[in-house]
């Protein structure tokens, strides 16, 4: 499916609390900012602190959108502050859109974001160990598994084991096509 990637606007709150709500199935067991009742307030506040990051220059959270501007999701990275030639991606997709590709297409275009700052050397995708769907989108976009370690994500029950994954800057050739079709 092809995706537009973009920063996230007041007037995508509503769809970003409704996408949120009816994706709670998929999005409450591994993440603590997804909640019954979200609102297009929280939502707001959420699009602020992007813009507020994004101008730091410590993260880059993007929406996902359909050409037709429907709201799929959102997908960022985020810069470490202690390893600077380190970043990672997060991403989420609405529960009614998951299995057409839409995570794998925005890791791919985040992963060439993060290649064209040049001190970027390794892009890190986190996953629960148990998050099978996440596990599979890092995979299936040719990052290298290097393990598992406790407690680098914490969920509602507490720190768990998760599941590591890379892209190094020379292995770049999964990530050649600019199409996100």
């Amino acid at each position: 499916m092809q995706i537009i990637l973009r920063p996230y606007q007041d007037e995508d709150a509503e769809a970003f609390a409704a996408a949120v709500n009816a994706s709670l199935d998929t999005l409450l067991p591994w993440l603590l900012w997804a909640h019954a009742g979200f609102t297009p307030e929280q939502a707001r506040q959420w699009f602020t602190i992007t813009h507020l990051l994004r101008n730091k220059g410590e993260a880059n959270e993007l929406g996902l959108f359909a050409p037709d501007g429907r709201l799929l999701g959102g997908a960022g990275l985020r810069y470490s502050r202690v390893q600077r030639d380190h970043c990672s991606i997060g991403y989420w997709v609405r529960s009614s859109e998951q299995r057409q590709g839409i995570a794998s297409n925005a890791v791919r275009h985040l992963v060439e974001l993060a290649w064209q700052s040049p001190e970027i050397k390794v892009v890190e995708i986190l996953a629960a160990e148990e998050n099978m769907a996440s596990r599979r989108v890092a995979t299936g976009c040719g990052a290298e598994f290097k393990g598992i370690k406790y407690g680098l994500i914490v969920l509602d029950s507490g720190p768990v084991n998760t599941a590591i994954y890379h892209f190094h800057r020379q292995d770049k050739s999964h990530t050649r096509s600019n199409s996100f079709a």
